[in-house]
This record gives structure tokens, sequence and C-alpha cells, in this order.
């Protein structure tokens, strides 16, 4: 499990009054993963394997991304940074070390903004670009 400091935020409250909700403005939950029989095969009961995906980042397909569900911060390995054609002046100061990688606290380099397409959505990810040894390309939190 990699995890960050939290950043410290000034939260207000204000309570709105409740409106009536039509079908059509109520809020939607995400589609759910959900996986069966079919996608056990070949693998050994018990198991703990890690969840490794691809994912479209920056006009890239990157393979070996390792979903840390306990995560709180989304690492990229420097050796995929390079790869994805960026250098050292793209990355923003980063204001705090990660923790889990090892015993001692990790100073990534910086961080970097960048488009994540999973399926036909696309978002901005933050990645904290860490330069360590790994078979993964990016870690998700």
């Amino acid at each position: 499990m990699i995890y960050d400091l939290p950043t410290p935020l000034a939260v207000h409250a204000i309570q709105a009054p409740q409106k009536q909700r039509t079908p059509s403005t109520q809020p939607h939950e995400a589609p759910s993963i959900i996986f069966n029989d079919s996608d056990l095969i070949g693998v050994t009961l018990p198991h703990s394997d890690p969840l490794v995906i691809e994912l479209h980042v920056n006009r890239f397909v990157v393979e070996r991304v390792f979903i840390d569900q306990g995560g709180t911060s989304e690492v990229m390995y420097y050796e995929t940074f390079v790869k994805l054609d960026f250098n050292q002046s793209d990355l923003s100061p980063a204001p705090h070390p990660l923790f889990g990688f090892n015993v001692n606290p990790e100073y990534p380099l910086g961080k970097i903004i960048l488009p994540v397409r999973v399926g036909s959505r696309t978002m901005d990810v933050e990645f904290l670009v860490v330069k360590l040894p790994s078979p993964y390309n990016i870690i998700m939190g």
C-alpha cells in the first residue's frame, strides 16, 4: 500500500435545501466491474494475484499498470515517464514524500497531470514520478 501525507484542506459545509429530483436529474451509479467463474481459468484458488491492467495515458497504451486498492496516490515510474517522451522540465514540485515502498520515505522527482482514458471515459490524473526499480509502469491508487 502506497500512501502520501494528506494535504490540509479548509472545508466549509453549507446546507442547501433539498430539491425534489426527477428521474433524469437523479445521480446515477457508475457501472460495476464484475468477474465470474470464467475469469478463474488458470487461477489456483485461493489466490492473492494482483490486478494488473493497461491504460491509455497521454496518447500511449501503458501496460503493467498495478491497481493498489489501498493506495492514496498514483505513481509513475521514471522509466515510464521517459518512455512517454517527457523530461524533468515537465514536472512540477511534489509537496510531500510517499510511504510504503520501503522503510524510508520516498521523495518523488515531481508530479505531472496527464489525461488517462479507460473505456470511453477520459480524466486528468496527477502522477507522482519516482525513480525506483519496479516490474510495473504505473501504480493506480
